[in-house]
């Protein structure tokens, strides 16, 4: 039986506040019908881009089963959505459907993630750059895909139990081949200077039944080498000691935490509402970071996260739930003058210093607005850089 992963209201809610930016588009949709067969081969040779960067995958045996069933039977699926940057000569990215597809590929493969540890080391090993078909062989990661449709009714499904190779020649043919999904390709027009407006495409048309949150949108629009470096920083073990959860979010709300953080301390003085928009104007800004730039970011965190060494267990939760806006306060505070000399953060950070920032009236405040807005953000950042210290030795 897998784990649970996600811990329900983990991190303090945050209203993001601001005006919507009304953007007109000129986008032109391509529907075309793709067979499991067809999948399969677009995920192998590298046109659907692997999703794996961009979200985990979530889906359990019972609910890919129940989609590998349905195609079996000639049912219909929901439409896919894939984005395309170009001509027919780019790769597709998905917008709507990764775990339909996924589903659909293990399947015809035969093999399924193991348990949810195991979901984790999928995607880091894509990061890494690892080949998804050298993954499958991996009896640590996966274990063969039999259909579960064990229900509470009385009924049985015939297919229960049964893998793709178990099934009738006429059954395998028929689903590889003659079985079709309907997707439909997406191409952006106008404006055609303004990646970020695709961000509210994927927003809009990602409306499955596990529809991606907004990191993870970002992590399909903007994926870089700054993205990979969020990656290993959200598997660090200091990191997750820190934070009192030592499993990853399969949501990427942890990653997303690294992501506001450094955007803060880089573009802090550019923020205006929404949160949202800020985080997606700071990633389309990373993919022109430098290897030398990301290798520098790592080790500052990582620096940070030492700081944070005399602090206790649970420092940065607040009524039992982990504060993202004190823990980037205090990121922001503390690495603000590093940075700005391009080194790392040297000291420990006084406990002192970081209580009374805790129990500060004009502090907390901000902190209960549960606020986005750009006095609010500013605010609690300048006090936090007013309080805090370090240790000196």
């Amino acid at each position: 039986m897998e784990s649970k992963i996600i811990v329900d209201d983990f991190f303090e809610e945050e209203k993001d506040v601001g005006e919507e930016a009304i953007v007109e588009y000129d986008i032109t949709t391509s529907p075309r019908d793709l067979t499991p067969a067809n999948i399969v081969d677009m995920i192998d040779s590298g046109i659907i881009e692997i999703p794996l960067f961009q979200r985990n995958y979530v889906w359990d045996i019972k609910k890919a089963s129940k989609l590998v069933e349905s195609l079996i039977l000639g049912l219909p699926v929901p439409e896919l959505f894939f984005y395309t940057e170009g001509d027919d000569n780019n790769t597709y990215k998905i917008i709507d459907g990764q775990q339909r597809f996924l589903s659909m590929y293990f399947f015809v493969k035969g093999r399924f993630p193991k348990n949810a540890d195991s979901r984790f080391t999928i995607r880091e090993g894509i990061n890494e750059g690892k080949e998804l078909t050298d993954l499958l062989t991996n009896n640590s990661i996966f274990k063969d895909f039999k259909l579960d449709l064990c229900d509470d009714s009385s009924s049985k499904s015939k297919y229960h139990g049964k893998g793709f190779a178990d099934l009738e020649k006429d059954t395998r043919i028929k689903l590889r081949l003659r079985r079709f999904l309907r997707t439909v390709v997406v191409r952006q027009n106008k404006p055609d200077d303004d990646s970020s407006s695709m961000f509210e495409i994927f927003n809009r048309l990602n409306t499955g039944g596990t529809p991606l949150n907004a990191q993870e949108i970002r992590a399909s629009l903007y994926y870089c080498n700054f993205y990979k470096v969020l990656v290993r920083l959200n598997a660090k073990e200091e990191w997750r000691a820190l934070m009192g959860k030592p499993t990853q979010d399969l949501h990427s709300n942890d990653i997303e935490l690294i992501l506001r953080s450094f955007a803060l301390l880089i573009d802090g003085n550019n923020y205006a509402p929404k949160m949202v928009n800020f985080l997606n104007s700071f990633s389309y800004k990373t993919k022109k970071f430098t290897q030398e730039e990301n290798a520098y970011l790592e080790n500052l965190f990582m620096s940070f996260i030492a700081a944070c060494s005399s602090l206790g267990e649970k420092a940065f939760f607040r009524n039992n739930r982990f504060s993202k806006t004190l823990f980037e306060s205090v990121f922001v505070a503390a690495c603000t003058n590093a940075y700005d000399h391009q080194t790392t953060v040297s000291k420990k950070i006084d406990p002192n210093s970081f209580d009374m920032l805790k129990e500060d009236k004009e502090f907390v405040s901000y902190l209960l607005s549960g606020s986005s807005s750009t006095d609010n953000i500013r605010g609690r950042i300048n006090r936090a850089k007013q309080l805090i210290r370090f240790i000196e030795e």
